[in-house]
């Protein structure tokens, strides 16, 4: 793949004890996988063009012990998405929520619930209670990100709030902070952990967290969110190592790294599934 530079190499470290632990005993990915990131919250972090955060902390750290490197080009979060469904140029889709129109193209691996809400500011509140509500009052807009996928209900939700004209797709969750910020727009749908977490992500709005009320919509169920393999691009062999690694991720490891990440306040708004 041309975003893959000829020096990169598939980790094959000596490590037979632990893939005989996991079932693996012959367990090496055949070749590095790529999985494109944009900036997520504290899930993806990309700073001075280097990537950490949660999930690839995760991915990282799980690869040392299946003999799999991985490699996160940054592009823009729509481009990643393209990349996975359509050009077959990714490998992984991360962090991904569930929707059944991707589990038609890939597999997917859960690793927690994201709840969903509306945010808007104290202010000038949004006073709305359930996605009823909300579609009820056409007097209020609102701005996403583009590309973003919370489950079935989610997308149904935006694409009733875009029939309405009342939606503007902007290109990463901190574009949508500042425009709820200035006035722009009234309200956002997304899940508290994105929104809070990109914050940080710009130093005029590290006060703007105290400045938002976040309102649960009934109607509208936590989202499952995780990571999607490829059926596509990658090997049947590449897929099986991959698959037993992201439940191996799925059992504990990405919650690990979600906690060393973000403040319990934050943290708050996902539950690790059973």
């Amino acid at each position: 793949m041309s975003c893959v530079t000829p020096s990169v190499r598939c980790l094959r470290g000596a490590l037979p004890a632990l893939w005989l632990a996991a079932g693996l005993a012959h367990a090496a990915c055949s070749r590095p996988i790529v999985a494109p990131v944009a900036p997520t919250g504290y899930s993806v972090i990309v700073k001075d063009n280097q990537v950490s955060g949660a999930f690839p902390e995760a991915l990282r750290e799980l690869g040392r012990q299946y003999g799999c490197e991985f490699v996160f080009p940054v592009v823009p979060r729509a481009r990643s998405t393209y990349m996975f469904l359509n050009s077959a140029e990714s490998d992984l889709l991360l962090p991904a929520s569930r929707s059944e129109e991707r589990d038609r193209q890939a597999e997917f691996v859960p690793m927690m619930k994201l709840k969903m809400a509306l945010i808007s500011k104290r202010r000038s509140p949004v006073r709305s209670n359930s996605v009823a509500e909300l579609l009820a009052h056409p007097e209020s807009r609102g701005a996403v990100v583009r590309s973003y996928v919370f489950g079935d209900e989610y997308n149904s939700l935006i694409e009733k709030l875009d029939a309405q004209h009342r939606i503007s797709y902007v290109a990463a969750p901190l574009m949508v902070a500042r425009m709820l910020k200035v006035g722009r727009v009234d309200f956002t749908v997304v899940a508290p952990t994105i929104f809070f977490s990109s914050l940080s992500e710009d130093a005029a709005l590290a006060s703007f967290a105290s400045e938002v009320q976040v309102t649960m919509l009934d109607g509208l169920p936590p989202a499952e969110s995780g990571i999607y393999l490829s059926q596509k691009s990658l090997s049947a062999a590449d897929r099986d190592i991959l698959r037993q690694l992201l439940r191996q991720a799925a059992k504990g490891t990405v919650w690990k790294w979600f906690q060393h990440y973000y403040p319990p306040e934050i943290a708050a708004y996902a539950v690790r599934p059973h």
